[in-house]
């Protein structure tokens, strides 16, 4: 197995997130456009069998100088002990900046994920010290509770949202309808990064020729979730690979689906639900195409950034869900975990 990263560059917006899921339907769809529908029911077959080609992670945003920053960890505790809690003049400012604190460096996951920042006391200590290293020393709660909101205005963010100009067309006249015009919202993405641990090199040199030829999310039609990437691991923090392997208790890059090796009553985790709505791109010329599914089954996932307890060590976690049938065809939902493991 090897660590490394592919590094996306947007060159339009998207119609919805960008999630693991995301990716991988458009992997499938491009391994079935470039290579024929054989070859696609071989890749899915190798995760049927827990025959992985390849994991991979959330995308992760860059900041300015290009290093990654990644998803926040629940933590035991409270940033103040019992004394302070009856102060709420003074500690609601800071517990809301500090709430809002979404992503944290790599120099400080490393240092959770080693056992050396244990509660939010801790991490909230941390980022605190970095500012001092800055120059910024706070003197009261005012002054704590700016520092925090500076930090996650340093912190990248992956995404905006803008409003687009849309208008229904008639397909057989080429004209449109009176009245039709609105505003839809859409995702406006900075270049981010995807992490991949390879297991198959041939699988993973072919999806890569297989993202050459598709566009992620909806609305493809009209232009949206144009992108280019490149094979980037220098993009890797030092030190990463050292968290890679199997172990008992690990943080997650990735949503996953939850599965009997979790000991979900010592897990630290968020659920998320989502309901992917069916490309039927494919189905355009299809007599039945208005008979073709609209949307998925509802898929239960594990956030990114939740940390799990395994009842046993394991390299892999969660896998893929069956969402869909039409026919002889099978439609998956995304759900493995890319995990880094805890050192203590």
């Amino acid at each position: 197995m090897r660590l490394t990263a592919l590094v996306f560059y947007p060159q339009s917006p998207f119609r919805g997130e960008i999630t693991t899921n995301t990716l991988f339907g458009a992997i499938c769809w491009g391994i079935r456009k470039f290579y024929g529908g054989g070859e696609l029911k071989n890749f899915l077959k190798s995760y049927e069998e827990k025959d992985y080609p390849f994991l991979f992670s959330s995308p992760l945003p860059l900041d300015s100088e290009g290093n990654l920053w990644f998803f926040r960890p629940p933590l035991e505790g409270s940033i103040f002990d019992d004394s302070d809690e009856g102060n709420l003049k003074e500690t609601y400012p800071v517990s809301k900046a500090f709430k809002k604190v979404s992503l944290i460096e790599w120099k400080i996951l490393e240092k959770i994920l080693k056992g050396e920042i244990k509660t939010e006391r801790d991490l909230f200590e941390e980022i605190l010290n970095r500012a001092s290293q800055n120059g910024k020393k706070p003197k009261n709660s005012q002054d704590l509770a700016e520092v925090i909101k500076e930090y996650t205005k340093r912190s990248p963010k992956l995404k905006d949202t803008t409003l687009t100009v849309k208008t229904p067309i008639n397909r057989l006249t080429n004209t449109a309808s009176e009245g039709g015009l609105h505003n839809e919202e859409v995702n406006v993405y900075n270049p981010f990064a995807v992490l991949f641990k390879v297991y198959n090199e041939n699988w993973f040199e072919k999806i890569k020729t297989a993202l050459k030829v598709v566009r992620l999310g909806g609305n493809k039609t009209v232009g949206l979730g144009r992108f280019e990437f490149e094979e980037k691991k220098e993009v890797i923090p030092e030190g990463l690979e050292n968290f890679i392997n199997k172990g008992e208790r690990i943080y997650l890059l990735s949503p996953t689906i939850p599965s009997d090796l979790i000991d979900a009553e010592n897990s630290f985790y968020e659920i998320k639900l989502e309901r992917s709505a069916v490309d039927r791109s494919i189905g355009y010329f299809d007599p039945n195409f208005l008979k073709l599914p609209v949307w998925k089954k509802t898929v239960a996932y594990l956030k990114e950034g939740s940390v799990l307890k395994l009842k046993k060590p394991s390299e892999f976690v969660g896998g893929l869900k069956e969402t869909l049938r039409v026919g002889n065809s099978k439609i998956y939902a995304y759900g493995l975990g890319f995990g880094l493991t805890f050192k203590c």
